[in-house]
């Protein structure tokens, strides 16, 4: 599935005196198969740009696509059913007495038959590494646990985009590169991520392009090299790219590594030449 956002604009309270302009045209898509990141600064527009992807929220002008058919024809619940939104903290939703239960409720909803619903519970909990929580309380769980049940609430409706507002967030650093992990394997599964952070250094890890948004203005997308080189003399890179340019003309036998082993390796062999 590609989806794509051409020339969006958004306006929050229009005609009034709290008017905010939001995005200005923003224009980006997300290929079959990919992870997306999309990074920019606090209030830059990247919460509002990614709920326009399943028309959560819907264009003041400009279209949103699905495999080139205004998603606008497209009925609400399929499309949210393709394009699953999963919201900054969305342990804060969890509400069953089980997790089966509330991973669970999402495929009831959509009319699947019970043992359609049972595999699929199985399967979103398996693939996230919490099948042993299936009988336990969402409410007696760790921070990174109920991330994981919440997270597979939405895969269990089965999308073919999953979009991920801040994932990481309040979480300790080994459950971050626990999540991270999991990202690049639904990847490997088939399901397009799209992947919302404000930390530079894990969008390197797993992005395979970047679209950086400044001011509800998309202001690059490319790959990570492309798009974090580009910046990194304003300080909007993460710490590998600006190791490398620290280097300055030692740059050019390294090259423009990105991910941290990458960035490491290439730091080796430039110390032993």
């Amino acid at each position: 599935m590609r989806l794509e956002l051409r020339d969006v604009f958004h306006v929050y309270a229009p005609g009034t005196p709290f008017e905010v302009e939001a995005l200005r045209g923003v224009s980006v898509a997300v290929e079959p198969g990919e992870v997306l990141g999309i990074v920019g600064g606090t209030g830059s527009g990247k919460s509002t740009l990614v709920q326009h992807m399943n028309l959560l929220l819907t264009p003041a002008s400009g279209e949103v696509l699905v495999d080139g058919v205004d998603a606008r024809t497209v009925e609400r619940g399929e499309l949210r059913r393709r394009v699953g939104l999963v919201f900054q903290f969305p342990e804060a939703a969890l509400f069953a007495p089980t997790v089966e239960e509330d991973v669970a409720f999402a495929p009831r909803r959509l009319g699947l038959d019970g043992g359609e619903v049972r595999t699929r519970v199985r399967d979103s909990l398996e693939a996230l590494g919490a099948g042993h929580l299936a009988g336990r309380s969402p409410f007696a769980l760790s921070g990174g646990e109920k991330r994981r049940v919440a997270v597979a609430g939405v895969l269990a409706m089965g999308p073919e985009v999953l979009v991920l507002d801040e994932p990481t967030a309040g979480l300790d650093p080994a459950t971050r590169g626990d999540l991270l992990a999991l990202i690049l394997g639904l990847k490997a599964a088939g399901i397009s991520v799209v992947l919302v952070s404000h930390d530079l250094d894990e969008v390197a890890e797993v992005a395979d392009r970047v679209c950086a948004i400044e001011r509800g203005v998309v202001r690059a997308v490319g790959t990570p090299a492309e798009v974090f080189y580009g910046a990194a003399e304003e300080d909007l890179a993460p710490a590998t790219v600006q190791t490398v340019v620290a280097l300055g003309e030692a740059q050019r036998g390294v090259g423009r590594p990105v991910r941290f082993r990458e960035t490491l390796a290439a730091l080796e062999a430039l110390a032993e030449g």
